[in-house]
């Protein structure tokens, strides 16, 4: 099943989160990355889309 874009994103960040705060369990960097996620433009989005859309086209 290919990712969407808010999985896309989410991936990227939570390796990123997970290196600076080790101690944070995934429920909690996961309601990090949701409030950031909610917070972003549809401009910042973009790339994540772009992401979404070619991994559904490989998968088709």
């Amino acid at each position: 099943r290919p990712v969407n874009c808010f999985m896309a994103f989410r991936l990227e960040k939570h390796r990123e989160i997970s290196s600076r705060t080790p101690g944070l369990n995934h429920r909690d960097i996961s309601k990090i990355i949701a409030k950031w996620w909610r917070a972003m433009s549809e401009e910042e989005k973009a790339p994540y889309r772009a992401i979404a859309s070619k991994a559904k086209a490989d998968h088709e």
